[in-house]
């Protein structure tokens, strides 16, 4: 009896070793895949064990058995875990999980793969950076090999050509909140200087009006809120002389205002505010406050600019890191002219080459260039100095500070780039 009793656990065991193995071959991301070998293996191993234990029916058996269990039950999971952070923190994909996941305003995360980074550069045949994609540009061989299709096979390397690969074709504006009349002068402006035609989107983030009590009554106090403000928007575009195409939408209010993957449209945004336009209405159906904007800079494949209500003339201070998206987003910003700037303050290591490439284009802006010293950035410290920021009125970065939130725990985001510092942020990511 009590050997039919082990060999039947031993076939549910193997049964879910089989099944574990199954789903480490055929689940589609590291993490199902851990949870695979987590659950479905510790069981399956475990029942192994107990039925031998049985089967053998000896002291020795049982206390070698029981040890092995507790062995695998301490630490197969912690190892499982572990794994699973790491893969998270440089980027794998997460399958299905869509706008679901749950730890990106939590925990640090690469926002693409390392095999992808490294597929891009075997493909350009050197180390991708060791002049940059200005370099490219100034015809010192091929251009570097890009997924962008906005980039990729540019030829020439005058001030001309670079401002007809990279410039945008097309405005986009987020009215988002009480501000947007004052913001809107900013997208208005610089659709006017352009020429480019402007879509201002007004999105409702419907994740969120689910989440409150009354979801009916929270629709009718955005939409109050929002008739409030309508006018003054049009008022703004009918001064600028611009044609406007406005968009009203519900629904996911990041994929509303971040576009359809266009990247030749320069987005505008405000530096605070989400699509609930300020009804301040508690969601006692959600664990925190609705706060998404951030992330529409990664959901947009096109330059983004978080603008405050008005345009200054000043210094623009860049974080250098010498990457790919660094380089378009400065380029951008001296081709197009986004601001009057009095210098170029390029934070961050260069070298000779660089330096040089960096100065041509700034000579063809006709902008002063200053490169600053500054020690590298501590881990979770601010990004640029506070004496080099005070003064600038726009700071481009390579990518936002991480969490991705305005507020985290009461600090506003634009204080991990510089303490204090308030002003334009552009990136193109």
């Amino acid at each position: 009896m009590i050997d039919s009793l082990a060999l039947a656990i031993k076939l549910v065991g193997v049964g879910f070793l089989i099944v574990a193995t199954v789903g480490l071959l055929r689940f589609d991301d590291p993490f199902q895949r851990m949870h695979a070998a987590t659950k479905a293996g510790t069981l399956g191993a475990g029942l192994v064990l107990i039925g031998t234990m049985l089967n053998k029916g000896s002291m020795d058996a049982a206390l070698t058995g029981g040890l092995t269990l507790l062995f695998l039950l301490l630490t197969i999971p912690v190892a499982s875990h572990l794994l699973a952070r790491a893969a998270y923190i440089s980027g794998a994909q997460l399958a299905g999980v869509g706008n679901a996941d749950a730890l990106r305003d939590v925990i640090d995360r690469f926002e693409e793969p390392i095999e992808k980074k490294l597929e891009r550069v075997a493909d350009a045949g050197r180390p991708f950076g060791a002049t940059g994609l200005a370099r490219g540009f100034a015809g010192s061989g091929p251009g570097p090999v890009t997924t962008d299709p906005v980039l990729a096979g540019l030829t020439g390397g005058d001030f001309a050509s670079l401002k007809d690969a990279i410039a945008p074709e097309r405005v986009r504006f987020a009215a988002v909140g009480g501000g947007v009349p004052l913001l809107a002068h900013r997208a208005a402006d610089f659709a006017a200087r352009t020429g480019r035609p402007l879509t201002a989107v007004i999105a409702v983030d419907t994740r969120y009006v689910d989440a409150t009590g009354d979801s009916a009554a929270t629709m009718r106090a955005i939409r109050d809120r929002v008739c409030c403000w309508l006018p003054d928007l049009r008022d703004v575009f009918q001064e600028k002389g611009v044609p406007l195409d406005l968009v009203y939408e519900e629904g996911d209010a990041e994929a509303l205002m971040s576009g359809v993957g266009d990247a030749r449209e320069f987005l505008v945004l405000p530096t605070a505010g989400w699509a609930d336009h300020g009804v301040d209405i508690a969601t006692p159906h959600a664990t925190k406050e609705p706060d998404g904007l951030l992330r529409i800079a990664n959901a947009h494949p096109g330059p983004v600019m978080y603008a405050v209500d008005e345009q200054k003339s000043g210094p623009v201070v860049v974080s250098f890191d010498n990457s790919y998206d660094i380089w378009r987003a400065m380029d951008l910003a001296l081709v197009e002219g986004l601001w009057s700037m009095s210098e170029l303050r390029i934070v961050g290591f260069v070298d000779d080459d660089i330096r040089a490439e960096i100065e041509r284009r700034a000579e063809e802006a006709g902008v002063p260039v200053v490169f600053v010293v500054a020690d590298s950035a501590p881990r979770g410290g601010p990004l640029i100095p506070a004496d080099v920021a005070r003064d600038a009125v726009a700071v481009i970065l390579p990518d936002l500070p991480r969490p991705l939130r305005t507020r985290w725990y009461g600090m506003f985001w634009q204080d991990k780039i510089s303490p204090g510092w308030r002003g334009d942020v552009l990136v193109w990511t």
